[in-house]
């Protein structure tokens, strides 16, 4: 039976669902069953006295949604997450909630044959949260046609698209905590997505006046982008149909991201473009933190004026710095 916070917790994430999905999602696990529902509150209610992970795990269940559930409550996604790590991921959420309640293990008997089995070790998916509990390793039935599918992509073909999805991920998931830069109640870009020694180049073009910042280490950059957010009461717009980005020889990956400067609402008052180096947590596997970043920001009327802001340069493939804005 689910416990209270279990429910709690897949309430929350069914709130982020429009109401037409949540009723695929019901004639989904139903099979359609008869089951006629057209309301969210209807929806909802199945959905509920259903087992969570069934509920998640269920194909209708676009895991995108379920990486941004987690996300916002402290997830840092790594580049090789699975739908069912992040089914694991939300059991682990769940099992550090206050008012989780254990249930006794019941001891079970099972007959398996030895070779139907194969342990998980992708058990690094989270880093420094308050939900941080280690995921169990947990016997796997292996597919009979996982050595034919193996087979048929190299791995690196198949490591270079999931590096393709985590930096999609992280481009969406940056701006988001930019724009939600000190704003209370709020998930917040911190130190945690920065190397501490990480360095950031800052220029803003508007009019005749030039702003320069250069800062050396993550606690400055954080400082840096909370004074400009607040002082010209910025909202980030990245392009993320249109994210470049460079994996080096040396391991580092450069990311470059263009988007729309905006104040209120519908008002856009230039143009931003901002190139990354992102280097893998040698002490915490599969986590990428920002090195270096160079931030430029051109206002509307310069905009207008003359030839679009760039700050990418010609191709560096072994340079391990950025290019210079």
């Amino acid at each position: 039976m689910a416990t209270d916070c279990e429910k709690r917790l897949l309430k929350q994430f069914l709130d982020g669902i429009e109401t037409k999905e949540l009723c695929k999602i019901v004639r989904s696990i139903y099979h359609g069953g008869g089951i006629s529902v057209n309301t969210r509150e209807d929806a909802e209610l199945l959905l509920l006295s259903q087992p969570t992970m069934q509920v998640l795990s269920n194909k209708k269940v676009q895991i995108t949604l379920l990486l941004k559930f987690l996300i916002s409550k402290g997830l840092i996604p790594t580049t090789d997450m699975t739908k069912a790590d992040l089914c694991l991921a939300f059991k682990s959420l769940i099992e550090s909630q206050p008012d989780y309640i254990r249930p006794p293990v019941q001891p079970i008997q099972m007959s398996v044959p030895n070779n139907v089995l194969a342990v998980s070790q992708n058990n690094n998916m989270m880093h420094t949260h308050s939900y941080q509990a280690a995921i169990q390793q947990m016997p796997m039935p292996t597919p009979i046609n996982s050595a034919l599918e193996l087979n048929s992509k190299s791995r690196k073909d198949r490591d270079n698209e999931l590096l393709e999805e985590f930096i999609e991920m992280f481009a969406k998931h940056f701006y988001d905590l930019l724009n939600d830069l000190g704003i209370p109640g709020k998930t917040q870009l911190d130190c945690r997505h920065f190397y501490e020694n990480c360095t950031m180049s800052l220029k803003i073009l508007g009019g005749s006046n030039e702003i320069h910042e250069t800062c050396e280490d993550s606690i400055s950059t954080l400082k840096c982008l909370l004074s400009i957010k607040k002082e010209h009461m910025l909202f980030f717009s990245p392009y993320l149909d249109n994210v470049k980005w460079k994996k080096e020889s040396h391991g580092l990956v450069k990311v470059h991201i263009g988007g729309t400067l905006h104040q209120g609402v519908g008002r856009m008052v230039g143009m931003f473009e901002q190139q990354f180096i992102l280097r893998e947590d040698p002490q915490a596997e599969n986590t990428w933190k920002i090195l270096n970043t160079n931030f430029m920001m051109k206002s509307m009327d310069l905009i207008t004026a003359g030839p679009n802001l760039s700050i990418q340069g010609p191709p560096q493939t072994n340079n391990l710095q950025i290019d210079n804005v």
